[in-house]
């Protein structure tokens, strides 16, 4: 399960990094969000969701013990991870990354995304 992300469709509205800090650590802040929102105000004015891609081959966890399946359903990691994803889609804040868990199989982003910019993908 993955969450598609269509930027043309993204309003900017930031209700989906809300949510997210709001179901994980019962705080508002888009911070300690596992989704942020970049945008391009330079160039095409597009906003664009940004989140873990739930890749086959994780490279934000090459050179690390352990089991890559537990680790995906962790929210809070370290820092060092995000510093390895080839997307730069993990909000880094202080010593902390904040990873897509997917809310555990039920995402709260794709519920409040009125204008559609986010969908799930199996």
């Amino acid at each position: 399960m993955k969450i598609k992300v269509n930027k043309e469709k993204c309003s900017g509205c930031h209700l989906c990094e809300m949510v997210c800090s709001l179901f994980h650590l019962g705080i508002i802040n888009s911070g300690r969000s596992a989704i942020h929102i970049k945008k391009d105000d330079l160039d095409t004015s597009l906003n664009t969701p940004l989140l873990c891609r739930q890749c086959r081959e994780m490279k934000c966890l090459d050179g690390e013990e352990g089991g890559r399946h537990q680790e995906k359903k962790k929210f809070i990691w370290s820092y060092k991870r995000a510093k390895r994803c080839p997307f730069d889609a993990l909000t880094i804040l202080g010593g902390n990354a904040y990873h897509c868990d997917l809310c555990l199989g039920n995402p709260q982003c794709i519920k409040v995304c009125t204008p559609g910019a986010l969908t799930l993908s199996k």
